[in-house]
């Protein structure tokens, strides 16, 4: 009786481990519209705190948890990629701009370089732009 009762518990928990191991394996990530907007603020505004102070810049708005940021902006280009959509919203400087990633299919089709935009992102920081990923479209 010992051995079958050690096999059942077995049996059970490698279909609570194969069941858990399967949510994992097929767990998406969360959009920008799945989390509360931390921060609403322009383009022109987003770049100029990076750019003033990185470490503060990083602190406000990457922080140490996912945190979304709703930015305003004109278009400045929309360049696609194999698995995502970047659109870089203008900003005063010609080298600079925010970069806003986004699934192919997340993006508006009426949208074109010079539109004005609001969108919302996660905020991963500056490299040469700044830059978010996970975008959505606000309406």
């Amino acid at each position: 009786m010992a051995k079958r009762t050690i096999l059942i518990i077995a049996i059970l928990i490698a279909v609570a481990g194969g069941g858990y191991a399967w949510m994992e394996f097929n767990r998406t990530t969360a959009k920008a519209d799945d989390l509360p907007v931390k921060e609403t603020i322009s383009a022109q505004d987003l770049l100029a705190a990076f750019t003033a102070d990185e470490a503060a810049a990083t602190t406000r708005f990457v922080g140490t948890t996912e945190q979304v940021v709703q930015v305003s902006g004109t278009i400045r280009s929309i360049e696609p990629a194999v698995d995502i959509t970047n659109i870089v919203l203008g900003t005063e400087s010609e080298l600079a701009g925010v970069v806003c990633e986004f699934d192919p299919a997340d993006v508006p089709a009426d949208w074109r370089s010079g539109a004005s935009v609001t969108i919302k992102g996660i905020c991963t920081g500056m490299l040469m732009d700044v830059v978010l990923v996970r975008c959505t479209a606000v309406e």
